[in-house]
């Protein structure tokens, strides 16, 4: 096995037509792109169970929604901008096209698929191409030159190994795996359709509907709304009374502090004893200076 494995590996790097680079370079394109979409797949399959939970719980018109990085939440966002405005959304037409970026990258995928499977049937006529040739120089040279007769069948080996390797790796690699990489990738983007549509129908439908139960909901909705502000409005105002009582007390602190630091200053004490002698001996003298 190990043997036949260095084989292949030793014809992709001495392929002189290059044909099985090619197929090669878009097989792992084609892995790239399809690693990249199931992994944001994902994302959005647990982003949809997340606000599948909130649509059940409150409903489509209170389920709030700032971000834009997800295909589920763009749907939403569109869906809560068209009932705003007592549209009636078609829910097929948005889902698909909310989710046609997702189809072009899955039919590209499957479009590498089909041209790494047009490259080995390339690739094939070539290495007949070159068996052709080979032979032919082979059969001229029979009986004249032994080693252009041996370089001759070797070209045509070379050339047989080239239809056959291409035609397999092309036929395996894109035929086979990388459509099935797009088929389950397709497969997922559906499954993700079928879910949000059935999320909106089930649980968002009194919302969808424009009668005056919506309305009723929307209103429901923004009182709820302006409760939650004044609340944390309520909270803020406590707060900050608690921090104006904090700061009050350590003002007060700090001017008792300050007294009692003056009281127990020495030189404090020696200038009032100092000032009271000086009133003393001459009174006249701090009267006329003010009056001055």
């Amino acid at each position: 096995m190990m043997a036949r494995k260095g084989q292949v590996v030793d014809f992709i790097l001495n392929d002189h037509t290059h044909v099985t680079w090619i197929i090669v370079g878009m097989f792992a394109l084609g892995i790239l792109v399809s690693l990249i979409q199931t992994m944001k797949l994902t994302g959005e399959w647990f982003r949809l169970y997340k606000l599948e939970s909130v649509v059940m719980d409150k409903g489509l018109v209170t389920l709030s929604l700032s971000s834009h990085k997800h295909t589920v939440e763009r749907f939403l966002i569109a869906l809560q901008r068209i009932t705003a405005v007592n549209g009636h959304p078609d829910l097929e037409t948005l889902v698909d096209v909310e989710f046609a970026s997702q189809h072009r990258i899955s039919q590209f995928v499957s479009l590498l698929g089909n041209l790494m499977i047009t490259l080995g049937l390339i690739g094939t006529v070539l290495g007949m191409t070159m068996t052709m040739n080979g032979l032919h120089s082979a059969l001229g040279e029979l009986g004249v030159n032994q080693e252009l007769l041996l370089a001759g069948l070797r070209t045509a080996m070379n050339g047989m190994g080239t239809a056959f390797y291409t035609t397999l790796m092309g036929a395996v690699l894109g035929g086979i795996l990388l459509r099935v990489f797009a088929w389950i990738t397709d497969g997922s983007i559906n499954g993700l359709q079928d879910l949000l549509l059935r999320t909106c129908i089930v649980h968002a439908a009194a919302d969808l509907k424009a009668d005056q139960t919506r309305d009723l909901r929307l209103m429901e909705a923004q009182v709820d709304q302006l409760e939650q502000r004044f609340r944390l409005l309520n909270l803020a105002m406590q707060a900050s009374r608690e921090e104006m009582h904090y700061l009050r007390d350590e003002a007060c602190l700090m001017h008792t502090e300050m007294l009692a630091m003056a009281e127990g200053n020495p030189v404090r004490k020696i200038a009032t004893e100092h000032a009271r002698y000086a009133l003393s001996v001459r009174p006249g003298f701090f009267k006329r200076l003010f009056r001055e």
